[in-house]
């Protein structure tokens, strides 16, 4: 079908790819956090088989308060790597650490914030995915799921959650599914936001507006699933 052949991602897996990768080193970063404290990151090769990423929170008062070390072998991950990001843009750092990808844009992620009652890195997220962001008070990560769908799980990010946060237990699912002609043109999109518990699914409706922008991955043009009323219903 052509219109699955245009929206195909052929992308190798990296571990496909770099069988003979070797450790490398990187460059350190450093950032100051809205408290005061700094956090850092650097990358060491203890083999050249063997990736470290080492992540030091100094806090306020130039103690370092937690060390946080993470290893990867180097012929799993040959395109790992990780990063000081603000996914919430409230002036406290979080470290990412990419892992494994699959054959396509997807690959595994942990990230480790910092738990201000304590002041340590905790483990915050571990998942499979193509892209963390922060929509109006909800984390999402997105991945695609078939050669023309992307799901999303979204985590309300003032909510109770066990963690670290994972992809078998989320507050909201969106599936997004695209819709094309024989000439391989995306015509337009299905967007489902479901609410799901076990084997039980039950469409709602966007807890915000804003994150309808999520439907909008294929384009302005898209159908949004009304709410089911009958709950445990696909």
């Amino acid at each position: 079908m052509r219109f699955v052949a245009t929206l195909l991602l052929c992308l190798l897996s990296p571990s496909a790819r770099a069988q003979d990768a070797l450790c490398e080193p990187g460059d350190p970063a450093r950032v100051e956090n809205r408290d005061g404290s700094t956090l850092s990151l650097r990358a060491e090769c203890s083999t050249s088989a063997t990736r470290r990423y080492v992540a030091e929170l100094m806090c306020a008062d130039g103690l370092v308060c937690d060390r946080l070390q993470v290893e990867q072998d180097v012929t799993e991950t040959p395109m790992g790597h990780a990063g000081l990001v603000d996914l919430d843009g409230d002036g406290m750092h979080e470290v990412e650490v990419r892992g494994m990808c699959g054959a396509g844009p997807n690959c595994e992620g942990d990230v480790y914030r910092i738990d201000p009652a304590t002041h340590t890195l905790r483990h915050y997220l571990s998942d499979f995915y193509y892209e963390l962001q922060v929509i109006e008070g909800w984390l999402v990560a997105s991945g695609r799921s078939s050669c023309c769908s992307w799901s999303y799980r979204l985590w309300k990010l003032d909510a109770p959650h066990a963690l670290p946060l994972d992809g078998t237990r989320m507050d909201l699912r969106v599936q997004v599914d695209a819709t094309g002609d024989e000439d391989g043109n995306v015509d337009g999109a299905q967007c489902t936001f479901l609410r799901e518990s076990g084997d039980n699914r039950e469409v709602v409706a966007p807890p915000s507006p804003a994150l309808e922008a999520i439907c909008r991955h294929y384009g302005e043009s898209y159908d949004l699933t009304s709410p089911d009323t009958t709950p445990g219903a696909p």
